[in-house]
């Protein structure tokens, strides 16, 4: 029996079907493509939008631990190396507030904040740190590579020490900081911040005479209590006046480092941005 002239339409229909089928497996599925096989991508940095510390790439620049700690304990020994948009390992920088790179340790609760300068050596950085409790820690290393200019580069290397850990509460804020012998006053008191507005944190340091320290009158960084991500904080030129802009709404950790008669000197500070 042969179709009627009314159903060849609905066989032709089922013969451009058959056949868009066999060319979606010839071309799709894997082994039957005629075509050469499309190289899979190698692996790459894990993402990151924003230089903060909260990636290990950025820029086209990935960090790579080769020892991080492990255990608590003094003069933990830290190596790691800084690689380029060419897979090699970064030997040239320009510096940035007197040192080719700055290093920030802090604990997941903002406890434990040290500011390293490591040495470099044929391409590997090391320094050593001190870990006094367990918990999660996070490395962030901020360099300038030679030639680029532009704003610099952070990124980041978490790392844990298990064990019982004792968190520390996150201080409420309040005007004055102790750094030593020396009371640090927050001149705006506790007032806050509006997020994605520019603003100034003035700071003063009652009968002290601040000297250079890292090529300026301070140095500060503030870390997002919800992400803890890294904003690095220039100050003016001849006052502890800081020009700020968080992207944030939240409560921010802030550690400033001055030097009064030779010797470096840290306050800190909890801000609120609404």
């Amino acid at each position: 029996m042969s179709p009627s002239r009314s159903s060849k339409p609905y066989y032709l229909v089922l013969g451009i079907a058959f056949l868009a089928t066999v060319a979606y497996v010839l071309t799709v599925v894997p082994g039957r493509s005629a075509l050469p096989p499309v190289q899979a991508a190698a692996p790459s940095p894990s993402p990151s939008l924003h230089g903060d510390g909260l990636s290990d790439s950025h820029d086209g620049y990935l960090i790579r631990a080769v020892a991080l700690p492990e255990k608590r304990g003094r003069a933990i020994p830290v190596a790691f190396q800084i690689l380029g948009p060419d897979g090699r390992a970064l030997t040239e920088y320009e510096p940035v507030q007197t040192k080719l790179l700055h290093l920030y340790l802090v604990r997941d609760d903002l406890s434990g904040y040290q500011h390293l300068h490591p040495e470099l050596r044929d391409g590997t950085w090391t320094t050593a740190v001190d870990i006094g409790d367990g918990g999660a820690y996070r490395f962030y290393a901020e360099f300038l590579p030679k030639g680029r200019g532009g704003h610099t580069t952070t990124l980041g290397l978490p790392f844990v020490i298990t064990g019982d850990t004792r968190l520390a509460p996150l201080p409420a804020p309040a005007p004055d900081s102790r750094a030593g012998a020396y009371t640090v006053h927050r001149l705006d008191g506790t007032a806050h911040l509006r997020a994605g507005r520019s603003g100034l944190l003035r700071f003063d340091v009652p009968g002290a005479v601040l000297e250079p320290y890292l090529g300026a009158l301070a140095h500060m960084s503030a870390f997002e209590v919800r992400t803890q991500a890294l904003t690095h904080l220039h100050p003016a030129a001849d006052e502890l006046t800081f020009h700020v802009q968080f992207p944030n709404r939240g409560e921010y950790r802030l550690f400033m480092d001055f030097q009064v008669a030779g010797k470096p000197q840290r306050a800190a500070f909890t801000v609120f941005v609404t």
